[in-house]
Formats: structure tokens, sequence, C-alpha cells
């Protein structure tokens, strides 16, 4: 079964609440300490749209990236690219203050 939350899917929709709850495991089981992950003030993820389907079959490639647009352009989450290799276009994910409100609240309501 897969989780999400219900306030993140009421609204921006079904997949981008499955791939914002993908991204905060993420960012939740990231080591704290480490430098690459913190940069411009947020905590970061790398996480490319093919990861996301592995994690994630029934979503193809195209619905991975519309639901990180969706959350973009919603203000969830802010997108960047801080790889050393320059031919490396994985991106990398961190939360808004926006996001990460949403995705606490859900913890705070229904604890």
């Amino acid at each position: 079964m897969t989780k999400f939350r219900s306030n993140v899917a009421v609204q921006c929709g079904i997949n981008p609440a499955i791939i914002a709850e993908y991204l905060w495991y993420l960012l939740m089981n990231e080591t704290e300490g480490d430098d690459a992950c913190n940069r411009h003030g947020h905590h970061w993820c790398r996480c490319s749209a093919r990861m996301m389907t592995a994690e994630f079959p029934f979503l193809s490639i195209p619905m991975a990236k519309r639901a990180i647009k969706v959350l973009s352009d919603r203000g969830y989450i802010l997108k960047g690219c801080f790889n050393d290799d320059r031919f490396d276009h994985t991106n990398w994910y961190a939360f808004t203050g926006y996001g990460e409100k949403m995705m606490e609240a859900w913890w705070t309501v229904n604890e």
C-alpha cells in the first residue's frame, strides 16, 4: 500500500502527493550533517524520475516529472542541480517552508 498525505493530495493530486511523500522520506532519512545535502539554507536530496518510477512502477517517467512540476509550481518543493559532474543532470529537491508545514501538518492532525 502506498502512503501519502491527504492534505497534499487534495491540493496537488494523488501522484504529486505520492512523490512528495517519497521525497520527504528521502530527506528525513539522509544524514543531517552531510555538507553535500545542505545548500542555500535547505536540506536537499538527489533523485531522478527514473528512481521514482523504480520505487513506484505504476508511475511512468512523464507522470513523475509532471508530479514534480506540480509540486514545484505550487510552492511545495525547490529543484536544483548540485552535481560535481557536468554531464550528470540528476535533480536535487528540497522542501520550501510551506511544503514542510504541509508535510508536517498531517502528522499533527492524525497522530
